[in-house]
């Protein structure tokens, strides 16, 4: 997983180095963002922590208000969550929510509300493999626009994921680094 890391942060560093351009004012926030994403998700009622890759399209309504979604997935083959035992456990996650904030010409600061859900896989394919649970995630986002074009963006959240068929609801601190291309 740490080669999918050091290969989104050497895109990163690759589109600030493409993209650079002197400084000028920014008259309009650009509408849409599409960018890729390393997170890590940590699950504190497993003691267990995820890596995984993602990626997010953001529609930006006003220079403080947007919607997203994002999807990540988390590969590693630690513990089957459906019925809590070691075997082959990949994860896929999505949210679909709004975040706002205020914004300036180099950085922005919001706030996030994404309810979605997590599926916790077996390994094997189809629909029966494995559970999907509700999930919210709740945090900030602090963005730094280097060039018109191009957006880091960094959460930080907790994952609220319901446990139905276990009965609990747990607490889960998830961090995001990633870039974007706006448009």
């Amino acid at each position: 997983m740490r080669s999918m890391f050091f290969l989104v942060l050497f895109a990163a560093v690759l589109l600030l180095i493409v993209t650079a351009q002197d400084a000028r004012a920014q008259s309009e926030t650009p509408k849409v963002e599409l960018g890729a994403q390393y997170t890590v998700l940590r699950l504190r009622d497993f003691d267990t922590t995820d890596s995984g890759v993602g990626g997010r399209i953001t529609y930006n309504i006003t220079d403080g208000f947007g919607i997203e979604g994002e999807m990540n997935f988390f590969p590693e083959r630690r513990i089957n969550f459906a019925t809590l035992s070691s075997g082959n456990s990949r994860r896929t996650q999505g949210l679909f929510g709004v975040k706002t904030g205020i914004r300036s010409d180099g950085v922005g600061i919001f706030g996030k509300i994404r309810p979605g859900f997590i599926h916790f896989g077996d390994g094997t394919p189809g629909p029966s493999s494995g559970a999907t649970e509700f999930a919210l995630d709740l945090g900030g986002v602090f963005e730094v626009y280097p060039s018109r074009p191009v957006a880091l963006r960094f959460d930080l959240g907790d994952t609220i994921i319901r446990f139905g068929g276990l009965g609990f609801t747990s607490h889960n601190l998830q961090f995001t680094a990633g870039v974007a291309l706006r448009f």
